[in-house]
């Protein structure tokens, strides 16, 4: 049938990813990159020398970069599923009092889950060298310690993403508004997100 011989569309191959190694990215076999999430810093409340010592490192770091650089900024809904799931879990066997705890911390959590007008921005970084892969770890990951550094100045945490948030972002801007995890998809059969109407009606994975 038509559907059995479409391509099995996966996050790689859409993306040209070739693999996710020690948190590197490498696209078409000849590109490298590391994503980096950034904190964010409430500039608005800081006072004027506070602005200007922001400024000023935004300045040296702006003035230090030497690779192909993107910023993306993502807008997500509070999600609190994952904590609920964490205090079900470990009130299960507690004692009644704890339990009646538990069921309140859930009730407030679900209330902030469902709340229309609650988001989170989250704001990543993305670095690339076209070097080899050898070469472009080493200087990754040097950047990256120089990028600390100079962010630690004025108070913004910087991270890199590990394989499985890397698959969860990409994920997530191809399937806006969906709440599947990556990890559970990897446990169910890898990254073969069909996109056939067969495939979606068995498991809604896209």
């Amino acid at each position: 049938t038509k559907d059995t011989k479409k391509v099995r569309k996966t996050i790689c191959n859409l993306w040209g990813i070739s693999n996710i190694k020690d948190n590197m990215i490498c696209v078409n076999k000849r590109q490298y990159s590391i994503i980096l999430e950034l904190e964010s810093i409430e500039y608005n409340l800081l006072h004027n020398q506070e602005k200007n010592a922001v400024d000023l490192e935004l300045i040296r770091i702006s003035q230090m970069i030497k690779f192909p650089v993107q910023f993306l900024e993502i807008k997500q809904k509070v999600d609190t599923s994952e904590s609920i799931e964490k205090i079900e879990l470990n009130t299960t066997n507690a004692n009644s009092y704890i339990k009646e705890y538990g069921q309140n911390l859930i009730r407030k959590l679900q209330e902030i889950s469902n709340n229309e007008n609650l988001f989170n921005r989250k704001s990543y970084m993305i670095i690339t060298t076209f070097n080899k892969e050898k070469e472009a770890k080493i200087e990754l990951l040097d950047f990256y310690d120089l990028l600390k550094y100079h962010f630690a100045n004025i108070k913004i945490g910087i991270r890199i993403l590990g394989k499985n948030e890397v698959e969860q972002l990409i994920y997530d801007q191809l399937h806006k508004g969906s709440k599947t995890r990556v990890n559970e998809i990897i446990e169910e059969g890898g990254l073969a997100l069909y996109a056939t109407q067969e495939k979606r009606k068995e498991n809604q994975t896209i």
